[in-house]
């Protein structure tokens, strides 16, 4: 850093301040947060005696407020609202659920700040040069990034993803905030994990705003499916690196049908729940390397060649083998009702504390287990289930790393695509050739 930078960030993180403070206020989530024992003052982020606890009520009105306020609050509170919304462990059911629209209602930028940006990343010569025309009206907007179609001199369709303006500049300020507001809180909420948690969302943030990423992850996924065995109906968009940056990144459209314009029930439809579960798994349980958000606009149908297409490749998870054997082992006991080896499997899957007692936690799973027992396995929900374990690891003080988290969301997403396609299929009917292939290959005498 400058040492006008160094003068100036100290600013810049004073003012950033004062701005979230005000969004906090704005909505009445900063008396909720206070009545946790949180307190927001001139010096900073403290822990101060709990204010009626049992009053603050983390239902669906406190959730729509608190959806509000990180739409408010920008880039880096839209992701966190968004991690939250996938761990109703954490945040209950009814803050989870409205906090879903983050997925999907950001506000998008004008058409001049997208082409300000192409000019400073590209420079003025290449964008005059290579781009022929963009559309006013943008494909999508998220909270980093907007796309848009264009046309390129040589008559190429193309896709332009490009990062909205002070983004970067934004999140790192408010990574360097959230600091403040977790060390307080993970000194008062021991169990929650909280400063795990943080690194994990820390990386992977980091790591969306960098579109130069992006482009890697494109290029493994298919070198992923171009091993032997590996699936070949599965695509991915090619781009263009000669028109691409860190902030910008041209892409290949995808071609075929967004799976969610598929008419539920119909035989494409069928067969693209069928394919998508299985591409998902594949990628899990085989390759390691997978996509981390395959919501329905992410995913296409390429119904006259039978393929399915995946986009925006920014959020991947990865798994090695270790970790891939130990979920697998968690599921079969969670199957088998096996309270030992469940309790085994999940402590060494997560990172105990030194304050987690096993005994405690194995009662934990055997209630659990009991209550699977009581309803009947063919009635229980695979997200249900899931949050369950993952409430009793951190009930326990146990972290569970964010590479499953990831998985398991992923799972869980695509489970939720597919059965919106085909409400008959099969989520577990799917997995088991899969994992099947995947336990004989990790068993092959002749790999080394």
């Amino acid at each position: 850093m400058n040492l006008f930078g160094t003068f100036t960030e100290p600013v810049r993180l004073i003012a950033r301040y004062h701005e979230l403070l005000w969004c906090l206020s704005r909505y009445g989530i900063a008396g909720s947060v206070t009545s946790l024992g949180i307190e927001f003052g001139k010096r900073g982020v403290t822990w101060v005696a709990p204010q009626s606890v049992n009053h603050t009520r983390f239902d669906s009105v406190f959730g729509q407020n608190l959806a509000r306020t990180f739409q408010e609050m920008g880039p880096t509170f839209i992701k966190l609202g968004q991690v939250l919304a996938t761990r109703p462990d954490i945040v209950g059911e009814g803050v989870a659920k409205e906090l879903e629209v983050l997925f999907s209602r950001v506000r998008p930028v004008s058409l001049r700040e997208i082409k300000k940006i192409l000019n400073k990343e590209l420079g003025k010569k290449k964008v005059a040069e290579q781009i022929l025309s963009i559309e006013s009206e943008p494909l999508g907007s998220a909270s980093i990034g907007q796309c848009h179609r264009a046309t390129l001199k040589d008559g190429s369709s193309v896709v332009i993803k490009v990062q909205k303006p002070g983004v970067a500049k934004t999140i790192r300020l408010d990574l360097k905030l959230l600091e403040w507001f977790i060390k307080p809180t993970v000194l008062a909420f021991p169990k929650l994990g909280l400063g795990e948690m943080y690194r994990d969302f820390r990386e992977s943030t980091l790591r969306e705003i960098d579109y130069k990423e992006e482009a890697k992850n494109i290029e493994q996924f298919k070198k992923n499916y171009r091993k032997i065995l590996s699936g070949s109906d599965v695509v991915f968009p090619g781009y263009y690196p000669e028109l691409s940056t860190s902030k910008v990144i041209v892409l290949e459209p995808m071609r075929g049908k967004p799976v969610a314009d598929l008419k539920k029930g119909s035989r494409s439809a069928k067969q693209a729940a069928f394919k998508s579960l299985s591409a998902v798994f594949e990628q899990i349980f085989e390759h390691g390397f997978f996509h981390a958000d395959p919501h329905s606009a992410n995913i296409f149908f390429v119904e006259e060649e039978g393929r399915m297409g995946f986009i925006d490749t920014g959020l991947v998870g990865q798994l090695d083998p270790k970790d891939k054997k130990l979920f697998l082992q968690v599921l079969m006991a969670t199957v088998k009702r096996d309270r030992k080896k469940l309790a085994e499997s999940l402590y060494q899957l997560g990172q105990p504390s030194p304050d987690t007692k096993y005994d405690e936690f194995e009662t934990d799973i055997q209630a659990m287990l009991d209550e699977v027992k009581a309803k009947g396995l063919e009635k229980a929900k695979l997200d249900q289930l899931v949050n369950q374990l993952l409430a009793i690891a951190r009930q326990n003080q146990i972290y569970i790393p964010n590479r499953y988290v990831m998985m398991i969301r992923s799972c869980l997403i695509i489970e939720g695509v597919a059965k919106g396609l085909d409400p008959k299929v099969s989520i577990f009917k799917v997995a088991v050739p899969v994992v099947a292939k995947s336990l004989i290959k990790s068993y092959n005498p002749l790999r080394r």
